[in-house]
């Protein structure tokens, strides 16, 4: 017994049959083989119609041949009433040629009244054929409303998404992608990449899928195109054998995202112009207090932004130490220019205020937000490595790497040029202190740096 029926002991039966004994017959072969048997018999067509109009059946049996009515007939009136019930036909005698017929117009099956043993075994089938079709019925269903969900969702995204195949061709694409290039689906379907987003007949020269057909991996590129900025980004689909056999297009249009980024940049532009305007005019108060060094910062910034470059450092420190250079001496604004200006040796209490200058330049700039620790910087411009800096005494490592470049580059400076006290030194003699110092009193590396752009690459100040 199949385990359909063995669910099913329930079975509710319309019988189309004029034989009383023929209907008892199926009755108890039914019966026997196990159904709760709930049957509706019908002898003619009248009330054969009236029982398929006012209830549900698992299975009609009908006789072939009745008065005025065959299964032929019935069978009609059965696909259009009740077409998803099973219709068998329990015949005496039938020719092949209306087998054929039947079976053609739906019937599931057909059972011999000699043959009543068969009956059971017919139901059954027609009961598992039922079950079959309406299994397939709601799994199209499912997959027609999956199918319609996901073309929805596909249809909702607003960027746009294209499906390719391994020749680069579109095989679908969503509403967004109709929109982006103002054709119909139909126009794009079929079409290379180059020709239905950048009409030309030849691939772009910046084509994320090119790269990522060879690179088998997600490419992205950002393109201007028609006054506006497209993000196009390619993920392939790569096959058992590693090759890309296709994969997805998204294409954003990003415009309102680069506009404001280049407003930000050219907020951040004019945000540094007058960061670098402040800058200069912190260098010029300490040029007009002292004419005698005026340009010092200037050109000290200049040589420890070499050196820097030199060194290895990157931009951002690059102009870390350039902008520590045009500021270190700052704090000298709290000196007496007389002192400043003096042209002999100085007494102690003058050097302990020219000392104090990085103290004050500190404190000074600690309160204005750089991008860059340039108060810290500055502060340390006068240590040296062995202690015998000021105003900390600070060794070693204790001193930032662009403090000591900072420092280097305010000695050869410091030498070179002219001072109150004393005419400028010729340029060997600061490369001669930067010898004599490197490793003990100054950074070694920065030390090199300055010596090699001199030496080797002729460095010269501009006025």
């Amino acid at each position: 017994m199949s385990t359909t029926l063995q669910r099913q002991r329930h079975l509710r039966v319309l019988c189309l049959e004029d034989s009383p004994s023929d209907a008892e017959l199926i009755r108890r072969v039914l019966t026997a083989d196990g159904y709760e048997l709930e049957m509706d018999l019908a002898t003619e067509r009248r009330r054969f119609e009236e029982l398929l109009a006012s209830d549900s059946y698992d299975v009609i049996l009908a006789d072939y041949r009745l008065p005025g009515f065959d299964a032929r007939a019935a069978l009609e009136l059965a696909r259009a009433a009740r077409p998803q019930t099973p219709f068998v036909c329990v015949s005496g005698t039938i020719g092949e040629e209306v087998t054929v017929e039947l079976l053609k117009g739906g019937a599931v099956d057909l059972v011999l009244k000699d043959r009543m043993a068969r009956l059971p075994f017919a139901v059954q089938r027609a009961i598992d054929e039922k079950a079959r079709q309406r299994e397939q019925r709601e799994a199209k269903e499912h997959l027609a409303a999956a199918a319609d969900e996901w073309r929805q969702t596909f249809d909702a995204m607003h960027d746009s998404v294209a499906v390719f195949d391994g020749d680069g061709r579109v095989l679908r694409c969503n509403a967004a992608t109709t929109v982006l290039n103002g054709r119909d689906a139909e126009e794009i379907v079929g079409r290379p990449c180059h020709e239905v987003f950048h009409a030309t007949h030849e691939f772009h020269k910046d084509c994320p899928q090119r790269r990522a057909f060879a690179s088998r991996h997600v490419e992205t590129s950002f393109l201007e195109q028609d006054g506006k900025w497209l993000r196009v980004t390619f993920t392939p689909e790569i096959d058992a054998a590693g090759r890309a056999s296709g994969g997805v297009h998204v294409v954003a249009d990003v415009t309102e995202l680069k506009q404001a980024e280049l407003r930000l940049l050219e907020s951040i532009v004019k945000h540094q112009a007058i960061t670098e305007g402040v800058i200069a005019a912190l260098a010029r108060t300490v040029d007009v207090r002292d004419p005698y060094t005026a340009g010092h910062q200037r050109r000290v910034s200049e040589l420890a932004a070499a050196m820097a470059r030199r060194l290895g450092l990157d931009e951002e420190s690059v102009r870390g130490v350039r902008i520590a250079g045009m500021l270190h001496d700052v704090g000298k604004i709290i000196i007496p220019a007389e002192i400043l200006s003096k042209p002999g040796r100085l007494a102690a209490t003058e050097f302990d205020l020219i000392k104090a200058h990085p103290q004050a330049a500190y404190e000074i700039l600690e309160s204005i937000e750089f991008d860059f620790p340039i108060a810290d910087i500055v502060v340390q411009h006068h240590e040296r490595l062995d202690g015998s800096g000021y105003p900390g005494g600070l060794t070693e490592q204790s001193i930032l790497p662009e403090a000591r470049i900072l420092a280097v580059a305010d000695v050869v400076e410091a030498m070179i040029s002219h001072r109150p006290y004393r005419a400028a030194l010729p340029l060997e003699a600061a490369m001669a202190e930067l010898e004599d110092g490197a490793g003990s009193r100054y950074d070694a590396a920065a030390c090199e740096a300055a010596i090699r752009l001199f030496r080797e690459q002729g460095f010269t100040f501009t006025e």
